[in-house]
């Protein structure tokens, strides 16, 4: 006979038991047979197990959802992508002569399927049939299904994620150790991923490979500090920078830009240099360089300049916090 579990017999309550009656089932039962409390009994800890995966699948009514359909086997058919489309429907099948027959109609799901069309010794030999092109075999068989996705990450610069980079990966894959070359973009952000079709995990039933997902990080940067697609940058200028205005040279990835400084310009000011910024994936329009003006002072002058720059400080009396007000 095929093993079917029924987790409603076993939480001792009605299909159309309420959450709330669930969960008074469960306490009650996992109480009686909780195993410390049955020391002299070596089958109490089987049924508290089984108590417990009875409720785990019926308290979440997504997961009782599924398991009304399809069975103690759920799960693994679940993954396999039955029901197709998800779960909450129905779906007939027409074997020919216009004998249908739904999923959704069989208390036993899947189990009483099998059973159904193999017999009760299905599970002594492998058997075929077909749904929609998808092969399924013998007892407790599904659809092959794709192997598992793995996942992995990488460090690279900021500036390799501006112009994009080239890595090897070594891989160990069914024993075997090989290299695989990895694209990664210009304009990849940080914590972007990168999939690589079919280097994850082989597939327990002859199916696809799943991928491997390798993440970026993008380490920090000595003079840039990057916002979406946007860079800024701290530029400094001298004093006289800062009063006559002029042209000053404005490092980029791409080498230095020239860009206008506005007469007066105050320490903290910032301007856009625009396009200049990260370049943007998929076509999108690169972002912005965003520069922001810092005042230096010389630490160190002769006698004479000091002189003449005490000179200015004296004929420069305005207080610039006289409009300043709470």
């Amino acid at each position: 006979m095929v093993d079917y579990k029924d987790y409603y017999k076993i939480l001792g309550v009605d299909k159309k038991a309420t959450a709330d009656e669930i969960k008074k089932a469960y306490r009650k039962l996992a109480r009686k047979y909780h195993p410390d409390a049955n020391a002299d009994n070596p089958g109490a800890e089987e049924k508290f197990k089984e108590i417990g995966e009875a409720y785990e699948v019926l308290k979440d009514p997504q997961k009782k959802q599924r398991y009304d359909q399809l069975g103690s086997n759920w799960k693994q058919y679940a993954n396999a992508g039955w029901p197709p489309g998800g779960g909450g429907q129905s779906y007939s099948y027409d074997f020919g002569g216009g004998k249908g027959f739904s999923f959704g109609d069989m208390g036993g799901g899947f189990s009483d399927f099998f059973e159904m069309f193999f017999g009760s010794g299905a599970g002594q030999k492998s058997q075929g049939f077909n749904f929609g092109g998808r092969d399924f075999t013998g007892r407790g068989a599904g659809a092959p299904r794709k192997g598992q996705d793995l996942e992995s990450s990488m460090e690279i610069s900021l500036r390799e994620a501006y112009s994009g980079t080239r890595r090897s990966l070594r891989l160990q894959k069914d024993g075997k150790a090989r290299t695989v070359d990895v694209r990664i973009p210009a304009g990849i952000k940080d914590g972007g991923k990168i999939r690589l079709a079919g280097e994850g995990g082989a597939s327990p039933m002859g199916g696809a490979s799943g991928d491997l997902y390798i993440t970026i990080n993008i380490s920090g940067h000595k003079l840039f500090t990057r916002k979406g697609n946007d860079l800024y940058i701290d530029v400094p200028v001298t004093v006289k920078e800062a009063y006559e205005g002029g042209r000053i040279d404005v490092p980029t990835f791409d080498g230095k830009v020239d860009m206008k400084l506005p007469p007066r310009t105050q320490s903290g000011r910032t301007l856009r240099l625009k396009g200049k910024g990260m370049p943007g994936l998929k076509g999108k329009k690169p972002g912005d360089l965003y520069v922001r003006i810092k005042i230096v002072f010389p630490e160190k002058m002769d006698r004479a300049k000091r002189k003449q720059f005490e000179e200015f400080l004296k004929g420069y009396d305005e207080n610039p916090r006289d409009n300043i007000a709470v």
